[in-house]
């Protein structure tokens, strides 16, 4: 009697395991990228959302006069004046001078914004104050939130020429 050998084709169980632990890991490799992507993209959205809301911020307070004085000698005081209780009342940059702004009820939940304002002298330094009265302004808008990794700072000059 002859035997026939009969020859198996197909997998075997190992060839199965092996070819599902390689899909395995491909899978989950494409679910890390894709968290990773999430991840990214909300915080690109946030970016330029707080850009945004900076250069928002930097137009209005550019809008207004450079200083209560038309003309130099220009005033010593900073921050807001006698009677100015909101920012509807600012009327010169200086006004803003240390304020800090809420722009929750406008959509941007979870920003803080904070303002600077203060003298410099181009001659010696444009970053650092030299007290008031010099003929040039800086402004810095600070942005912050959560998902940001460092504050965003925005900086202008204005001359009171």
């Amino acid at each position: 009697m002859k035997h026939r050998r009969h020859s198996q084709s197909g997998f075997s169980i190992i060839d199965m395991i092996i070819g599902l632990s390689i899909i395995a890991i491909a899978i989950l490799a494409i679910q890390v990228a894709q968290n990773n992507y999430v991840s990214m993209s909300s915080r690109v959205e946030v970016g330029l959302r707080a850009v945004s809301l900076g250069n928002s911020v930097m137009n209005i307070i550019r809008m207004h006069q450079y200083d209560e004085n038309l003309s130099s000698p220009w005033s010593t005081a900073y921050g807001t004046d006698t009677g100015e209780t909101t920012s509807a009342d600012y009327d010169d940059i200086d006004d803003y001078a240390g304020a800090s702004w809420d722009f929750s009820s406008d959509g941007f939940t979870g920003f803080s914004v904070s303002t600077r304002v203060f003298c410099v002298a181009l001659a010696t330094s444009w970053t650092d104050s030299v007290g008031p009265g010099a003929s040039f302004k800086r402004i810095i808008v600070t942005i912050d939130h959560g998902a940001l990794e460092n504050p965003m700072e925005f900086s202008s000059l204005m001359a009171g020429i």
